[in-house]
């Protein structure tokens, strides 16, 4: 059941979303005496937050992940290489500069 409730969350996020905003709206508008100003302020987090699920969405799509990035990526020899990289990159900027 709850396997499926996830699922089922994660194959929807905007009617998910949409529903947590309506509720929000409706709280506000009816029992805390909500003006323009405010509903207008709800509509726009709701617009940045669609936008982060959206974006979410791509990120997924490209071929990352939201489980923990860093744990493949953990190897100490991995870890020293960029750091070499790096100190590399900085000495040409230096001499550039």
């Amino acid at each position: 059941m709850k396997h499926a409730a996830s699922r089922w969350l994660a194959r929807h996020p905007y009617t998910v979303t949409s529903l947590v905003f309506f509720g929000a709206i409706l709280v506000g508008w009816l029992a805390l005496g909500w003006g323009e100003r405010q509903l207008a302020f709800v509509l726009l987090l709701y617009f940045i937050v669609a936008l982060g699920v959206r974006l979410d969405e791509i990120f997924r799509a490209i071929g990352g992940s939201s489980v923990n990035p860093a744990s493949p990526s953990a190897d100490p020899e991995t870890i020293l290489s960029q750091l070499r990289e790096i100190r590399e990159l900085l000495r040409r900027i230096e001499q550039k500069l």
